[in-house]
């Protein structure tokens, strides 16, 4: 997927919700973990009384998830979706303190913003209004509750893997079996 957005390059970012993957030359330059690479706001601005109040209640709710999720965190509160997520290799407290300087970037940049994005070196956060509530799927935290088209997906993917596995093992029996029949005629 990387060639097809990036083109041929020596290192690359490509995050989706909730799936992450970098890479790079090693001797890269570094940059600081909170430094902002990217940020989205939607043009659209909500003009409702609380709203900011309640988004600043969802950042505290993710913000907090995230450290106790180990890096990856989503809810929705108020009919405000958050979804918080760091890189695997960072640490619990710097998670936390990543995320916090997200939202604060995002309480700044995008002010009262329906929707936002905000992408720094080591962490990601997004929020999204609802007024009329949340869409039925949206990404989740916990696997249990993944909509049955996933799980689907998963489990024919098993079956295919399987039977892949077996053709393959019975396949290789049937080659052993004529190199030992070959031998047996010499």
């Amino acid at each position: 997927m990387t060639d097809k957005l990036c083109g041929k390059v020596v290192a690359a970012r490509l995050q989706l919700y909730g799936c992450y993957m970098l890479y790079e030359v090693a001797g890269f330059t570094q940059i600081s973990g909170l430094e902002m690479l990217y940020k989205t706001c939607s043009a659209t601005n909500v003009a409702g009384v609380g709203f900011e109040e309640r988004r600043d209640m969802a950042f505290q709710v993710m913000s907090n998830g995230v450290v106790t999720n180990h890096g990856f965190f989503t809810t929705s509160y108020e009919a405000i979706y958050v979804l918080g997520q760091c890189e695997g290799d960072v640490g619990d407290n710097d998670c936390g303190e990543c995320v916090k300087t997200a939202i604060q970037k995002a309480q700044v940049e995008c002010g009262s913003s329906i929707s936002g994005q905000v992408y720094l070196h080591k962490c990601f956060l997004s929020y999204s209004y609802y007024p009329n509530g949340a869409p039925r799927r949206l990404p989740s935290s916990s696997p249990s509750s993944s909509g049955s088209g996933q799980n689907t997906g998963k489990t024919v993917a098993i079956i295919l893997g399987g039977a892949a596995a077996v053709g393959f093992v019975v396949v290789c029996l049937m080659f052993a079996r004529n190199l030992l029949r070959k031998k047996d005629d010499f």
